[in-house]
């Protein structure tokens, strides 16, 4: 809605100037300078300063706590839910429709809190719970690997609550392992470089080294990876966060992940395929699984990024595959309010173009409300699922260290609807390279913006690849949704409530 000058209220912008020169801001009732605009404030709440989160913005913009994004300055009041624009010499303001609370007994306990009624396809066919039935004597918290570990096992009620950081390269006692620790008997890594050299060696490893180096995988993954039991909540409390391993929910039923930072999956003992280097680890992976909420992380390469990984062979030894991936037949997972940073190989979700697991009625995935941020490419990839992405904000500085390839992947089968979301890429990448087809047919987007600007990206993928078009036809219509906001106002709701740390 439209703010006159001079009106006032519980959420008000009182009246602008267009001639007041810069200055300080202001807290509640006080007032910002933008440019050649200043906005008034008033609201029950602060006003978050979004602008500080903003890649793209100068230091100065930063600091000041405004978000510029071509020409629109955006300020977010959390408790008030308004965003107001300052664009031109014109003021507009919108109380933005409030995104529904998940479900909690009085009193906020995050572990008791479930998926609401409509919150994407893991609300579908029964809800999503995790652990919120457990009884007190299945609700821990937990500081360490080892305890982890065995906090989430087996598919009783129970609720894990995270503290601290939390290394999976620690001992029961909490002693710091290397890679070295997890070697075979016969595997050496030097010996392992030296055997598979092209100079003298063709194609895949192979042999008695490469089945060390395969037994030196499988221990080195039976350790740091988390495997949690069906109706399971895991909440991080403050800013808790796992590293050096990752969370595989394989073959599970009604679990919950929220409010974790996990970092850096990284692959001590990756495998040398004749032509690259593969590694094996996802920050979460989702295999065979079902209603699985996943919401409030922060998702990362930590210390490891690919700018400063090794070259063997001339090729960069990987160390990370997916940020999340979804796949084997998995189903109804929402995927919220999420933070991925920094990686290649990002969301694969269904790993086969086969008919192998049966998957044309499976991979129901919801992605919304995400802060994605120089991530090279898949995010998602898609095949054969219905998928909703909505209200997500994509980001993609120049020069950054994962060099950017495409954002949606229409695989074969994939039914991706899109809708109202912003991207913010650098001026060298183009709007049909938002949409990459990997034998998929058909792809529908509405109410995109790129760079501030309305933009068609299906459209954009067709002129830019006139033999190997995509229809708009999905055949589906989400029904399993909240609030779709207005594009406008993605970047600032998306900086100020995404990500883990938030929710106490």
């Amino acid at each position: 809605m439209f703010i006159p000058p001079g009106r006032t209220g519980d959420h008000s912008i009182l009246p602008y100037s267009a001639t007041a020169p810069r200055g300080p801001g202001g807290g509640i009732g006080g007032s910002r300078e933008l440019g050649q605009l200043r906005l008034d404030l008033v609201g029950a709440g602060s006003f978050a300063p979004i602008g500080k989160r903003l890649p793209w913005l100068g230091a100065a913009d930063r600091d000041g706590g405004r978000t510029v994004t071509d020409g629109e300055d955006t300020h977010v009041n959390r408790a008030a839910g308004l965003v107001a624009v300052a664009a031109g010499a014109a003021l507009v303001a919108t109380t933005l429709p409030a995104t529904a609370a998940p479900h909690s007994p009085s009193g906020r306990d995050l572990g008791r809190e479930t998926l609401g009624d409509n919150d994407g396809w893991a609300s579908a066919e029964g809800g999503t719970t995790g652990g919120a039935e457990a009884t007190e004597d299945n609700v821990v918290t937990v500081d360490t690997w080892a305890r982890l570990k065995e906090a989430v096992r087996g598919d009783e009620p129970k609720i894990v609550r995270v503290e601290g950081h939390i290394s999976a390269m620690t001992d029961a006692d909490g002693g710091a392992l290397s890679c070295s620790d997890f070697n075979d008997p016969e595997y050496d890594w030097d010996d392992y470089v030296a055997e598979y050299d092209p100079e003298h060696w063709d194609g895949r490893a192979e042999g008695p080294l490469e089945d060390a180096r395969v037994r030196s995988y499988e221990e080195h993954r039976e350790h740091v990876l988390l495997r949690p039991g069906s109706n399971t909540t895991i909440v991080g409390s403050g800013d808790a966060s796992i590293s050096d391993g990752g969370v595989l929910l394989e073959s599970v039923d009604n679990v919950i992940l929220r409010n974790l930072g996990i970092h850096d999956a990284y692959d001590c003992f990756p495998e040398w395929l004749g032509d690259e280097w593969d590694a094996q680890y996802d920050n979460i992976e989702v295999s065979r699984s079902e209603h699985v909420w996943l919401d409030h992380l922060t998702l990362t390469d930590g210390d490891t990024p690919d700018s400063e990984l090794d070259e063997v062979y001339g090729e960069q030894v990987d160390r990370h595959d997916g940020i999340m991936d979804i796949v084997r037949a998995s189903d109804l997972v929402t995927a919220s309010w999420n933070s991925f940073e920094g990686h290649d190989k990002s969301m694969l979700w269904g790993n086969t173009d086969s008919e192998e697991y049966d998957e044309w009625d499976e991979l129901r995935i919801t992605l919304h409300h995400n802060d994605i941020t120089n991530l090279s490419q898949r995010a998602p990839r898609v095949r054969y699922g219905q998928v909703h992405v909505y209200n997500n904000l994509y980001t993609h500085e120049r020069h950054a260290d994962y060099p950017y390839l495409y954002s949606w992947g229409a695989g074969v089968e994939s039914r991706i609807h899109a809708q109202n979301n912003y991207f913010h890429l650098a001026d060298d990448i183009g709007a049909g390279e938002v949409i990459h087809s990997w034998g998929g047919t058909s792809l529908y987007e509405e109410g995109s913006v790129l760079n501030g600007r309305p933009t068609d990206l299906l459209a954009a993928y067709n002129e830019a690849n006139p033999d190997n078009q995509l229809d708009s036809d999905v055949g589906w219509t989400p029904e399993h949704h909240e609030t779709i906001h207005p594009t406008w106002a993605v970047p600032g709701l998306v900086h100020a409530r995404a990500g883990a740390g938030g929710l106490g």
